[in-house]
């Protein structure tokens, strides 16, 4: 069994903290691996504070409201304060485990606010990463940590109520390796990009690539890639020192009417005539 965590306070207590007067605390955050036997948390009563735990790799079994079942990877379990907790593991499932117990008077506001829930939000490295960050800063403890702490818990409610607004997990998944290809897009915009390029470096079909793409951002991968272009090319045409037909080729089209008419139909004028209303 592998267990790290990071803690706000010296002390620890099983029945966790109660904070009425700030609006938010994270009070511990946690990294467990089960690889050997068995484990097993009950506690009656419940806590003081909120749990939330993400089940990122693995399996593990969960009871709320009287009912016991198995949860699969890439499930999101929140308890309530003073909701009984029983949960348990075991090594021959792998589980990996992320959990944070958090307490304050805007707690409430931010779950329903967040759409926090025990569901199945599927896996995420950005989620991951987001905990590790949390975990480390409150081992540490230093200068401004509170601050860097709070600040990464609203960013991982918002991340987790995203990650549930991308659909289903294999789609959760490679919503990550089109956050990648868009970076990359953003560098490379000039050079020859077709969809079946964008696949491959996405390592998907090109029919799947295209659904999931326009799923996601709401266009199609050639649109996208034109308005970025177009984009580059109005930073470029303020400058008169660079004829028409040269921007055309630095931002990726080699036919200078191809560009002009790609970028009449998205801006609703032609390259020259941006030109002359934007000079500097």
């Amino acid at each position: 069994m592998t267990d790290i965590s990071g803690h706000m306070r010296p002390t620890r207590r099983e029945i966790g903290f109660e904070d009425t007067k700030s609006l938010l605390v994270v009070n511990c955050c946690g990294y467990q691996t089960f690889t050997t036997g068995e484990f097993t948390r009950n506690r009656p009563n419940g806590r003081l504070d909120y749990q939330m735990i993400y089940l990122h790799k693995g399996y593990g079994t969960y009871q709320q409201n009287g009912i016991t079942r198995k949860f699969s990877p890439g499930s999101l379990i929140l308890y309530h304060p003073g909701e009984p907790q029983y949960y348990s593991y075991s090594g021959t499932d792998q589980p990996e485990v992320f959990w944070i117990h958090f307490t304050g008077t805007s707690c409430k506001e931010l779950l329903e606010h967040y759409q926090i829930s025990t569901r199945s939000i599927g896996k995420s490295l950005q989620l991951k990463n987001l905990f590790q960050e949390i975990i480390l800063e409150l081992q540490l403890k230093k200068p401004f940590y509170e601050d860097i702490v709070s600040s990464c818990f609203y960013k991982l409610l918002a991340l987790i109520c995203r990650v549930q607004q991308q659909g289903s997990q294999a789609d959760g998944e490679n919503c990550a390796v089109l956050d990648h290809l868009i970076i990359h897009l953003n560098q490379t915009y000039m050079e020859s990009w077709t969809v079946s390029r964008m696949a491959g470096y996405c390592n998907l079909s090109t029919d799947y690539f295209a659904h999931l793409f326009r799923k996601n951002l709401a266009t199609s991968p050639i649109q996208y890639l034109n308005e970025l272009r177009v984009e580059k090319a109005r930073e470029l045409l303020t400058d008169d020192g660079i004829s028409i037909s040269a921007i055309g080729n630095l931002v990726g089209y080699e036919d200078s009417l191809y560009f002009s008419r790609v970028f009449k139909k998205i801006t609703g004028s032609s390259p020259q005539s941006y030109r002359k209303q934007h000079m500097i």
